[in-house]
């Protein structure tokens, strides 16, 4: 009876031990904590393909970098929510079928700004203008890493909430967002009233997919199982 009784009380602890480590970054609405608790509309969807795969989980909330890091180590089985697929991460992660394609991305800038960047007729003539961008530090553009990378315009990097906050007091000129995931981000920065304006570029591609990305301990029976619970929840784009 006595070790009936304890094998209860560690059984918990064995199902968490074999469960496979999920983290996600703090961007709402695509996954974030609430009340203590991981959510957001990607991260549920993230959920659904781990339990069709039969996969136990826990998520665990890191900054971007802290991420990265750990699925280059490689040490431990572990994936990742959301990702750009790119040359660099695919050298030392495994990445699953595309599990959402985000809207294009737009130009956001104030008020007062907006006519003259409109003057420009490209965002590929608009960062090699002497306008100031900002960009959100450790974040991939996906298509846009190139233009961005070699635009001559000055540039600074801040998380997404300061980079609004830079925009708004005149430290910046422009920025690249998501427009799903403004609100939140202006609620963050407590300028929901701040006078700004979204733009479209013709030559803005079109938005990146995203992508579960997994550590490379993960195993190929594995990543066999998750490929086929995306395929089967039909939820790849």
């Amino acid at each position: 009876m006595r070790s009936f009784l304890l094998l209860c009380l560690l059984l918990p602890t064995f199902v968490n031990a074999e469960s496979l480590t999920v983290y996600y970054i703090e961007k709402p609405p695509y996954y974030h904590t609430e009340r203590g608790e991981p959510t957001g509309f990607l991260l549920e969807r993230a959920r659904a393909i781990f339990s069709k795969a039969d996969v136990p989980v826990h998520f665990d909330a890191r900054p971007a970098k802290r991420i990265l890091h750990e699925l280059q180590q490689g040490r431990d089985a572990a994936c990742s929510i959301g990702w750009f697929k790119t040359p660099e991460r695919q050298q030392f992660a495994w990445f699953s079928r595309p599990i959402h394609r985000d809207a294009p991305m737009l130009v956001l800038t104030r008020n007062s700004l907006a006519e003259q960047i409109r003057s420009y007729s490209s965002l590929s003539a608009l960062v090699q203008s002497p306008l100031r961008l900002g960009l959100v530090d450790g974040f991939s553009y996906g298509g846009l890493d190139h233009m961005l990378k070699t635009a001559s315009s000055h540039k600074v990097t801040a998380p997404p909430a300061q980079t609004v906050r830079m925009l708004a007091a005149e430290r910046i000129d422009f920025t690249l967002i998501d427009e799903r995931e403004l609100p939140y981000i202006l609620a963050e920065a407590d300028l929901r009233d701040a006078k700004l304006t979204k733009l479209n570029m013709p030559d803005i591609p079109a938005g990146q997919l995203r992508y579960l990305m997994c550590s490379k301990a993960v195993d190929d029976a594995l990543r066999k199982r998750l490929d086929q619970a995306i395929e089967d929840l039909g939820v790849s784009p």
